[in-house]
């Protein structure tokens, strides 16, 4: 192993997390690819050299911050690199590849909220509701060591009102927000890769433009539609969250059909990055976007479904 390649990925891992504890929004923002220089060593490098670089991040963490920040970066971020570069060096389609990263966080989160549940004798959606509550207070605690009070203060005057919206829809916000991350972190990892090496095994060579969904998903949305009709309420919240998941699936597939339009017509990057942001504020822009989505499973727009074309 090249343990000065395993210090570099440790430090470029590591402040990338620390920035979300040192500058606010810009910081979280940056973090959110705290998985990247991992999943780069593990795919080009070995799964070993990943998981040293991870250890040493764990305890730089620890040392700096403290044991609940460490844990947080090994459950959220360190199983997120692990899971996409094992679906990267698999040779994994883009989606599953997120897709893995994406649930092994989700997973062991949901173990850890499981076990905090057994321990304190509370029922699930209380124990949730305290759990969210003590992390948002110690969230703002922190931002409120590095000086920034008003943060601090909006932070906790919020937090139950939010608590109480997310409660309802955890399970698909989670879940959409790590698969999510996923597939950025996947997205520069691949472009860091190809940058440097120009293709590498397991590296798909295709762009955003290209993908499309697996086409059997689509009845995944039906199934959540015929949810919302369902007289008991459990089943409506199943429905509703289903629903959020796979209108996402869709929203970033008419995206993709919209930026392959873009560059038929060599959009350059900036315009389309404003295109792009304007369909996500524009709520009946959007609604259209979702809708030529899930017609492009019929229609196939960009004649893709023989197989996702190569970049040139």
């Amino acid at each position: 192993m090249d343990f000065r390649r395993i210090a570099r990925t440790a430090l470029w891992s590591t402040g990338l997390y620390l920035m979300a504890l040192i500058i606010p929004l810009v910081g979280q923002a940056v973090a959110l690819f705290t998985p990247v220089p991992v999943i780069v060593a593990s795919v080009t490098t070995s799964r070993r050299e990943g998981l040293a670089a991870l250890g040493i991040s764990l305890v730089v963490i620890a040392f700096l911050v403290g044991g609940q920040a460490a844990a947080f970066f090994v459950f959220g971020f360190g199983l997120m690199a692990v899971g996409t570069a094992e679906g990267m060096v698999r040779q994994l389609r883009p989606e599953r590849a997120a897709l893995l990263g994406g649930i092994l966080p989700v997973v062991a989160l949901s173990l850890l909220l499981l076990g905090y549940v057994a321990h304190i004798g509370m029922g699930p959606l209380a124990a949730l509701e305290k759990y969210l509550l003590n992390s948002i207070a110690e969230t703002a605690e922190i931002y409120r060591r590095f000086g920034y009070q008003e943060m601090a203060d909006g932070m906790n005057s919020h937090a139950q009102n939010v608590v109480t919206y997310l409660i309802r829809f955890m399970p698909s916000f989670v879940l959409i927000t790590s698969v999510v991350q996923a597939a950025l972190c996947y997205g520069v990892a691949k472009t860091l890769i190809i940058r440097k090496y120009g293709s590498y095994p397991g590296v798909a060579q295709t762009t955003f433009a290209a993908w499309h969904a697996p086409d059997a998903w689509v009845w995944g949305l039906i199934v959540s539609l015929l949810l919302l009709l369902s007289p008991v309420p459990a089943g409506k919240v199943m429905g509703w969250n289903a629903t959020l998941l796979f209108t996402v699936l869709y929203l970033i597939q008419g995206l993709s059909l919209a930026e392959h339009g873009m560059r038929k017509l060599s959009f350059p990057a900036l315009a389309r990055g404003l295109i792009h942001t304007i369909i996500l504020l524009i709520v009946p822009v959007m609604v259209v976007v979702i809708a030529m989505g899930v017609v492009d499973i019929w229609a196939d727009f960009r004649k893709v479904r023989a197989g996702i074309p190569k970049t040139s």
